[in-house]
């Protein structure tokens, strides 16, 4: 019998964030939460922060741990995303403040902390700009013998989503982002060209609020956002869910393909800031550093993401 793997999740919730944290929370037999980590990114950290408490009480999984941290990138202005998930991250949706409270140890420090001292390897699932964990590699380098995988969302081997060149995370914070893939240890990506295939539909946004639970109401509810902005600005036919096909590549690898390249991330301050650079046909000859989807069955994703949120039904 597969044991649960142990997992920490770093993120900014926002919407696809807080969904992320809903599929965790829904397979506990596959995933044993040692804790969840937020970051300033889609909005400012006092909303991440709630937003992931919200996220565990609507699960109604009071037991587990959030951590706050870093409030901005490392050496930048925080770049917020209100447009797409609103000024409190979590656009249509009113949950009720949460009783949880956060924990008194920085972000930074736990993951410093629980990386070293765990008796198992431990899977990182990073949803966000990358400040958490490169502070964390930087101050203790040794946490990365202790790391089983690291799985990001990010980057792009074609167009951007935040500047014409640059997805919206490793844009946010680009040194963050540089000291994850230079660290040594190899990254799995999920780019946004594959998360730009997990679109949004109107008939699927039904199926949800029909379910009759409070998470897939809340779900229905907040994706709307999602689908409204993206297929206003990006002319898709619905709203790309980016953040929990981290988590479904967890539950389902099957869903995806990809290929071993070599990634380099732009940390200049003009307009390829942020830029992941995918040498997909190995033209530089250099080791590949990260394995980057590409492929992606977004009908599998849709039945999975949906089975899930069937789960809490039965709370």
């Amino acid at each position: 019998m597969q044991m649960p793997t142990p997992i920490i999740l770093d993120c900014d919730p926002g919407i696809d964030d807080f969904i992320a944290i809903m599929m965790i929370l829904a397979a506990p037999e596959r995933f044993s939460l040692l804790g969840i980590t937020v970051s300033g990114g889609n909005v400012p950290i006092n909303f991440t922060a709630q937003n992931a408490l919200k996220a565990c009480e609507l699960a109604e999984r009071r037991d587990v741990k959030v951590y706050a941290g870093c409030p901005a990138p490392l050496l930048r202005p925080l770049v917020l995303e209100e447009g797409v998930h609103g000024v409190e991250g979590l656009k249509y949706v009113n949950l009720p403040t949460p009783k949880m409270l956060l924990q008194s140890t920085h972000a930074v420090d736990f993951l410093i902390d629980t990386l070293l001292n765990y008796p198992q390897k431990v899977t990182l699932a990073t949803t966000g700009p990358l400040t958490n964990v490169a502070l964390a590699i930087v101050r203790e380098p040794r946490i990365l013998d202790n790391i089983e995988e690291i799985v990001t969302m990010g980057g792009s081997m074609c167009l951007g989503n935040i500047t014409p060149a640059a997805e919206y995370n490793f844009y946010a914070d680009p040194e963050a982002a540089h000291i994850l893939f230079t660290s040594g240890k190899k990254i799995t990506a999920v780019s946004i060209d594959v998360t730009h295939q997990a679109l949004t539909t109107s008939e699927w946004m039904e199926k949800l609020a029909k379910m009759g639970n409070p998470a897939a109401s809340a779900v229905s509810a907040m994706v709307q956002g999602v689908h409204e902005y993206d297929t206003q600005n990006f002319e898709t036919a619905g709203g790309a869910l980016h953040d929990p096909c981290v988590i479904a590549y967890f539950l389902d690898p099957s869903l995806f393909k990809g290929t071993d390249v070599h990634v380099e991330i732009d940390t200049s301050h003009g307009v390829t800031r942020g830029r992941s650079t995918i040498d997909r046909w190995g033209k530089r000859g250099l080791t590949p550093n990260a394995h980057v989807f590409n492929e992606f069955n977004a009908s599998g994703f849709f039945d999975l993401l949906t089975d899930l949120l069937f789960r809490y039904k039965r709370l």
